[in-house]
């Protein structure tokens, strides 16, 4: 009863409905009897006592009339039978049963109940068009998607004065759809009509709310309409986003290059993930780059007894377990700062922890300062996993798993060459010790410190043209948290010896890509060939030979064993190190190609 009182609207509400109830009783009596029948007061009297109790038990007091649904309605009318069938059944044992009497007063107060809450609901909605006019401010927008989310944001562009656009119609694939009004918006064709529809109708902002759209589907669509001058194409989040409780307004973005990339991010049954990961103490080489600070984000969601970073860059050290700590409270999270080059500070950190998984990560990875600086790339990336796997070997870690990359593929660059030197490395450590040594090699990571698409963005920013080293070059991508669970997968399948390989789609134009990033970023720049890079492919490979590759339990994952190789890894080491002492880059490199036989240098001209 209190929630009558409290509100003043609501107490408005049911006295309203009360009213509405006698009047319906009056002209039923009207109609029927030509005058107020004083019999049937009670009767009416009884209906009103009846609603009045059912509407607080079915909460039908509380409900916006501005707002009224279906469900509501079906209430409304279920609350009305209850009222009749229980009157009539007053007036049964009253030996009195004005059956048409009593149908009319549920007919009548059934249907000016109705009338008024539609009355309520027409004048809210005229109450938002009008303050949501905004004369000619009005961006006129076209919705490709006459689904759930195209419709919520149609219904949202009626009730928020504040939405930006005027939905001038819908585009929809289902055939049953076209032609028809929906909310009193009219869908005018398929996709395929967009580029005329969007002429005839003026549109100056196309949106894209299927969120379940394929990225092939979403390029189909782009490459249709990208090139029609003063569009604006603009993007709904999956429906995992769009159920948060925020506006769709405030959701509506701008498609982003990660939308157009031309694949689909794979996806991973992580349900053996828990007992792989849970209560297992887990180290993370490189733990403050790009893949190892996912890779940490990651494990720590499996409830592992104990995480520990390593990383020589402090700051982003410092800065990831800052951030994991604050998502995971209660992890057992450590910090350590060391070189891979550093031995001795590993092995002291090894034997504190004694961890039963290691995630190498730590690499130097950009090809052309590995190209200037062949020593350090030696130093750090072969000495360095070296070091680990010597290490982990002796405190008798159960797993191993090594990160490598598609350029230790018939490498032409120094970078890939030390990768492929570090598969041989984890390889001939595999073939000695209890501890299970892999490896993971994938292409090219989104978003990665120093990638593509960070370096376009900076140079979109300062207005300056992009550079592209060939007009043919290609590249395989992936996103980093993809990379990571891929790794982490290979760690929980992995027995020792194997080098796992992602299907990673089709490879991506670079040139494509940088044309797609000025338009969608509305740069005036443009872009230049600047020519390949010393050790730059034009195409990378994932596989020597896709034909010998075998799919695991998930079929985007492939295994193939590393190359029985007899190499004496002990022997190219010893001459690593004589020619690092007489500082001669040529001396490295041909030690390199003596030990790495696939390596060959590309000649520029």
């Amino acid at each position: 009863m209190g929630i009558i009182f409290k509100n003043k609207r609501t107490t408005v509400k049911i006295l309203l409905d009360m009213f509405f109830i006698l009047f319906s009783g009056a002209l039923a009596s009207f109609l029927i009897y030509e005058s107020l029948h004083k019999e049937n007061r009670i009767i009416v009297f009884v209906y009103l006592i009846i609603f009045f109790f059912a509407s607080l038990i079915e909460k039908g007091v509380a409900v916006s009339w501005s707002y009224t649904d279906t469900r509501d309605v079906l209430n409304l009318v279920f609350m009305n039978i209850i009222s009749a069938v229980i009157t009539g059944i007053f007036s049964f044992f009253n030996r009195a049963f004005p059956f048409k009497f009593i149908f009319l007063l549920f007919v009548f107060s059934t249907g000016i109940e109705l009338l008024a809450r539609f009355f309520f609901r027409i004048q809210k909605k005229a109450k938002y068009t009008e303050r949501g006019k905004g004369g000619d401010n009005k961006i006129r927008a076209l919705i490709y998607g006459a689904g759930v989310a195209g419709l919520t944001l149609l219904q949202e562009s009626r009730l928020n004065y504040n939405f930006p656009y005027k939905i001038c119609g819908l585009l929809d694939d289902d055939p049953k759809k076209i032609s028809v009004l929906i909310n009193g918006v009219r869908v005018f064709g398929s996709g395929k009509e967009a580029t005329d529809i969007i002429s005839k109708l003026k549109i100056k902002t196309f949106i894209i709310a299927i969120p379940s759209m394929k990225t092939e589907e979403i390029n189909a669509i782009y490459n249709r309409i990208k090139n029609i001058e003063g569009l604006e194409i603009k993007i709904l989040p999956y429906v995992s986003d769009i159920l948060n409780g925020k506006s769709l307004t405030d959701q509506v973005r701008n498609i982003d290059i990660y939308d157009l990339l031309g694949r689909e991010e794979q996806t991973f049954d992580d349900s053996g993930l828990h007992d792989f990961l849970g209560g297992k103490t887990i180290i993370v080489t490189g733990g403050g780059g790009s893949i190892g600070s996912e890779l940490s984000r990651q494990i720590a969601k499996y409830n592992p007894k104990k995480l520990i970073n390593i990383d020589i860059n402090e700051n982003s050290l410092y800065l990831l377990e800052l951030e994991i700590k604050r998502h995971y409270p209660d992890i057992d999270l450590t910090s350590e700062i060391c070189s891979i080059r550093d031995k001795k500070k590993l092995r002291e950190v090894f034997k504190r922890y004694m961890p039963d998984i290691v995630f190498h990560a730590a690499a130097h990875k950009h090809v052309p300062l590995m190209e200037h600086n062949p020593e350090e790339a030696v130093k750090n990336n072969v000495f360095g996993t070296k070091n680990l796997v010597d290490v982990v070997d002796e405190v008798g870690v159960d797993k191993f798993v090594m990160i490598s990359t598609d350029k230790a593929v018939n490498p032409t660059n120094v970078m890939g060459a030390t990768k492929r030197a570090c598969e041989l490395i984890v390889e001939n450590k595999n073939k000695e010790s209890k501890t299970k040594f892999m490896a993971v090699r994938f292409g090219n990571v989104l978003g990665s410190n120093g990638s593509v698409i960070p370096i376009f963005k900076s140079l979109i920013a300062e207005g300056k043209n992009l550079r592209v080293t060939h007009r043919d070059i290609t590249r395989y991508f992936m996103t980093i948290p993809e990379a990571s669970r891929l790794v982490i997968e290979a760690g929980r399948l992995g027995q020792g010896g194997e080098l796992f390989i992602l299907d990673m789609g089709k490879s991506v134009k670079i040139i494509d890509l940088a044309r797609n990033m000025i338009k969608l970023s509305n740069a005036k720049v443009g872009i230049e060939i600047v020519g390949l890079r010393p050790g730059e492919k034009l195409y990378e490979e994932l596989l020597y030979d896709t034909k010998a590759a075998i799919k695991t339990e998930n079929n985007k994952i492939f295994i193939t064993k590393m190359t029985d190789d007899s190499t004496d890894i002990d022997y190219y080491l010893d001459k690593f190190r004589d020619v690092i002492k007489l500082e001669s880059k040529d001396k490295i490199k041909e030690v390199m190609r003596e030990m790495i036989k696939t390596y060959r240098e590309i000649e520029y001209n």
